[in-house]
């Protein structure tokens, strides 16, 4: 997990897209956002994601889109999923009007047209067994993919109300960066709202909107990745990791791990002295 702010797409081969079968442990990813259009189709378990701060819990089959710039946070329980992930850039290529289109958050499984699920399979089926010059028969396969996601399931918004939430987000994206640099000090809700000129109410609301998270739960989401990190570099005790990394309250910080990670810093630095 390289960033819980801009999350960086590493692209599949030269196909300029990220296509992947998954199998995920339990994980918590805090809030975070890219300029990718980011497609999941659960196969098997429960996934459930924070999208502009709206709730979507999806079933085996259920497929979601996370539209190009939008702040999300997803977690789960152990589960398969295929992962497609196109770039904003390559989008404005084929769909001159990308800017002002949004996709339609989720596609139950019961709603989707049988073509959308024979060509996900058939694209995972190219990549996981190859031949020459597949590149060719995946991107068909893709082309045709967005064509119907396209047609069925995207629609337009006005450019007024696009502004606004481009706004909007930009505010939220300096916090975050915000908090990216600094996160080792003592930080406050307070001096968040203060760095934007905003009333500490009307910035919780924000944050919370784009988030689905207050700015002390992502503020120590944030600082226990960080720990994380270190952990698997460093024998400092968890109580010297935890004041380097800008943690002063154990129960919270313990809670936070456990919900990120599953399992206790102890138990996970148990683990890997074992396995060294």
């Amino acid at each position: 997990m390289e960033s819980c702010f801009y999350e960086t797409i590493h692209e599949t081969d030269l196909l300029h897209v990220r296509f992947e079968l998954q199998d995920a442990p339990a994980f918590v990813f805090p809030a975070h956002w890219h300029e990718y259009v980011e497609i999941l189709y659960l196969i098997r378990g429960q996934f459930s994601a924070i999208v502009q701060a709206t709730e979507y819990q999806l079933n085996e089959g259920d497929l979601i889109i996370i539209n190009s710039g939008d702040l999300h946070m997803t977690r789960s329980n152990t589960c398969t999923y295929l992962l497609l992930q196109i770039s904003a850039s390559q989008m404005r290529q084929y769909l001159p009007d990308f800017d002002t289109m949004r996709f339609d958050t989720i596609i139950p499984c019961s709603e989707q047209p049988a073509p959308l699920r024979a060509l996900l399979s058939e694209m995972n089926e190219i990549r996981q067994n190859p031949s020459d010059s597949y590149q060719l028969l995946f991107t068909s396969r893709l082309y045709e993919f967005l064509y119907h996601l396209c047609r069925s399931y995207s629609h337009q918004i006005p450019s007024a109300s696009l502004t606004g939430s481009q706004r909007d987000l930009q505010r939220v994206t300096h916090v975050m960066n915000w908090v990216k640099v600094h996160y080792p000090e003592p930080l406050s809700l307070e001096t968040a709202a203060d760095s934007l000129a905003l009333s500490k109410e009307y910035f919780c609301r924000l944050f919370k909107k784009y988030t689905g998270q207050t700015f002390l739960e992502y503020l120590n989401d944030v600082r226990t990745m960080h720990l994380y990190e270190d952990l698997q570099n460093s024998d400092e005790t968890i109580t010297v990791l935890m004041e380097k990394n800008g943690l002063s309250n154990y129960k919270i910080f313990m809670r936070t791990f456990k919900k990120l990670y599953g399992s206790t810093p102890q138990k996970m630095r148990s683990n890997r002295i074992r396995h060294i």
